[in-house]
C-alpha cells in the first residue's frame, strides 16, 4: 500500500492533490448539500476542516474533475455544470491593520479584479459586494458564494477591554451580509463556516432561508474523521504507532487513541476526531493535547474564573442555549461547545443536551490551564499534580501534605486581593475541585459536590483515601465529618487499607494549617 503525506494543516485542496496528501473522502454528504444549490451556514471549533470543506466546494463548482479522481462523487456530478465563485476567507483579510471595512473593500476588489471586472464607485461596502455578486453573475452565471470565518474578527476581539471593537465589527459584518439578502437572484449557492453564532449578526436575522447545519444529524460526520474514516485511511500510520507502543495490543491502541482524541458530537450519536489533533498525534507519535496547544484559551479560563464555572463533567442544557450568544450575553456554555470544549454526549428528548470535556486531551489540557490561571506556571501546575500523583500511589500522606501546602502558599498574591470571604471560599472550593478532577485522570480520584459524600475520594493499589476539606475550621472537625457521615461505608466489601484524611484551610494565612488523618472501619 502506498504511503501518502499527512495532510497537517493542509486547508487547499488542490495543494493537497499536488502533494500526494491523504483525502478523508466526504463528497457524498457535500453533494447533498450542493446539488440542488440553497444556503447553509455551519459552526464548528477550529482547526475541523472548515476551510478544506470550502475548497472542495470550490472546486467542484469549477468542474476541477481531475482532482476528484478516486472520490464517491467522481461519476456523479455534472462536470459541465460550471459555476463561478466567490471565495472570501477572513482568516486572510486584513483587518487589524486595515480596519474591518476597509479590509473588506481590499478583499471585494482584488475579487473584481481577478474577473476582469470594473466596480462600481462607491464608498458603501454593502454596494459593493452586490455589485460584485451581481456583475459575476451578468458575465459568467449564477454565483457560488463561500464566506470561511465569518466570526473571526468578532472573535478575535472577545475579552473585556477589547469589546466596544468586537461589537464595531459585528456592525459592520451585519451590513456587509446584508448584501446576501439584496444579491438572492444572482445567487446558486451560498455556504458559510464560522466558530459561533451571534444572534444579533443579520446574517441569521435577516436570511431567513439560511439553514443552520451545525446540530443536523444527517451532517454530523461532514467534517472530522470517524472510528472507520481513520482506521481506514491511516492504517500504515497507525501500525507505525503500534511499534512505538508494543505494550498495547492492535485493539488496545485503538482504545487509547479514542479516549485521547475521539469524542466530539453535534447529534449526541456520531463520535468524531478533530482532525488537526489526531493528524499531530500520527505524526509525533505521542499523547500530548495537540489540538489544544493550537490556541490556548485564555479568554474561556479566566472567564469561567471570573464565574466560578469548574464542574464541565456533566452540563445540562437544551437546544435553546445556542441562541442566546451575543455581544451582550456571552454566554460561557454556549462558547465552550462552539469552541470545541464541550461537546454533546446524549441528546434526549425535547431538546434536552447533556454537555461535557470530549475526550481525555481537552480534559486534561483545560484542568491544567485552569489550574496555572490560578496562581502557577503550566509547569510548575503539571508538576504539582505529578508528584500529588506519586505521593498517594506511595502512600505517602506526609508528602501529600507538603504538596498541597506548597500549593496552596504557592499562590499568586492577586489572587486574594479585592475579594470578599465567600469569594476566596469560592477560589479554594474551586482549586480543590480541579486539581483532583485532574489528579483523577491518571489515578481513580473523584471530586463530589453532593451531601453525604466525600470531598474526594482517591484509590490506590492497596489504600483507599477519604478526604474532608474544610476552610477557616479545623482539620479534626473535618475528619470528624468523614467518620461521623460514614463515607467509608460504601467501600465495607474492599480488602484495602482506609484513611480519612481532614484539611482545613486557613483563608487569613492562606495557608493549609489543620491535618488530621486517622484509619477508618
Amino acid at each position: 500500500m502506498e504511503k501518502k503525506t499527512l495532510p497537517i494543516g493542509r486547508q487547499d485542496l488542490r495543494k493537497m492533490r499536488a502533494e500526494n496528501c491523504i483525502y478523508v473522502d466526504k463528497t457524498a454528504l457535500i453533494y447533498d448539500l450542493t446539488r440542488n444549490g440553497g444556503m447553509y451556514f455551519l459552526s464548528r471549533p477550529r482547526r475541523f476542516g472548515k476551510s478544506l470543506l470550502l475548497s472542495t466546494m470550490k472546486e467542484l463548482f469549477l468542474g476541477s474533475k481531475a482532482l476528484f479522481e478516486d472520490t464517491w462523487i467522481l461519476d456523479k456530478w455534472d462536470w459541465s455544470k460550471v459555476s463561478p465563485v466567490i471565495h472570501i476567507s477572513f482568516l486572510s483579510v486584513d483587518y487589524e491593520k486595515l480596519g474591518l471595512d476597509a479590509g473588506i473593500r481590499q478583499c471585494l476588489l482584488e475579487i473584481f479584479e481577478e474577473n476582469d471586472i470594473i466596480p462600481k464607485v462607491t464608498d458603501n461596502t454593502k454596494t459593493l459586494f452586490i455589485d460584485l455578486v451581481k456583475k459575476i453573475h451578468e458575465k459568467h452565471g449564477r454565483v457560488a458564494i463561500l464566506i470561511d470565518e465569518y466570526d473571526k474578527p468578532i472573535l478575535d476581539f472577545l475579552e473585556t477591554n477589547k469589546l466596544d471593537q468586537a461589537k464595531a465589527n459585528q456592525e459592520i459584518l451585519g451590513i456587509f451580509y446584508g448584501a446576501l439578502k439584496d444579491a438572492d437572484p444572482y445567487i446558486r449557492f451560498l455556504f458559510i463556516t464560522g466558530i459561533s453564532k451571534f444572534t444579533k449578526v443579520s446574517l441569521f436575522s435577516k436570511l431567513n432561508n439560511l439553514y443552520d447545519l451545525t446540530l443536523d444529524p444527517q451532517y454530523a460526520a461532514l467534517l472530522g474523521y470517524t472510528q472507520q474514516e481513520l482506521e481506514q485511511n491511516f492504517a500504515i500510520y497507525l501500525d507505525e504507532v503500534g511499534e512505538v507502543f508494543p505494550e498495547f495490543t492492535r485493539e488496545q491502541l485503538l482504545e487509547e487513541i479514542r479516549l485521547w482524541y475521539n469524542g466530539y458530537s453535534w447529534d449526541g450519536k456520531t463520535r468524531l476526531y478533530n482532525p488537526f489533533g489526531i493528524l499531530l498525534f500520527l505524526a509525533q507519535k505521542d499523547f500530548q493535547d495537540h489540538w489544544f496547544e493550537s490556541g490556548t484559551p485564555s479568554f474561556l479560563v479566566k472567564k469561567m474564573l471570573e464565574e466560578d464555572f469548574f464542574h464541565l463533567e456533566t452540563v445540562e442544557t437544551d437546544m435553546t442555549f445556542l441562541n442566546k450568544y451575543s455581544l451582550d450575553n456571552v454566554e460561557l456554555i454556549s462558547l465552550l461547545f462552539q469552541t470545541g470544549y464541550l461537546t454533546i454526549k446524549d441528546k434526549q428528548k425535547y431538546g434536552e443536551l447533556v454537555l461535557a470535556y470530549p475526550n481525555k486531551e481537552v480534559r486534561i489540557a483545560m484542568y491544567s490551564f485552569l489550574i496555572d490561571d490560578m496562581g502557577y506556571t503550566r509547569g510548575g501546575g503539571g508538576v504539582t499534580v505529578r508528584h500529588l500523583r506519586k505521593a498517594f500511589i506511595d502512600n505517602d500522606l506526609d508528602r501529600v501534605k507538603n504538596i498541597l501546602t506548597s500549593l496552596f502558599s504557592g499562590l499568586a498574591f492577586d489572587v486574594y486581593m479585592h475579594q470578599t470571604m465567600q469569594q476566596v471560599e469560592g477560589f479554594y472550593h474551586g482549586l480543590i475541585h480541579i486539581l483532583f478532577k485532574c489528579l483523577g485522570i491518571y489515578i481513580q480520584s473523584e471530586v463530589h459536590t453532593s451531601i453525604g459524600r466525600a470531598d474526594a475520594i482517591i484509590e490506590t493499589p492497596s489504600h483507599i483515601y477519604f478526604l474532608e476539606f474544610k476552610i477557616n475550621s479545623n482539620g479534626a472537625t473535618a475528619l470528624q465529618q468523614i467518620k461521623d457521615k460514614k463515607y467509608a461505608d460504601a467501600h465495607k466489601a474492599d480488602n484495602r487499607v482506609k484513611i480519612g484524611v481532614g484539611i482545613n484551610f486557613n483563608s487569613t494565612n492562606k495557608a493549609l494549617d489543620g491535618w488530621e488523618k486517622a484509619e477508618l472501619t
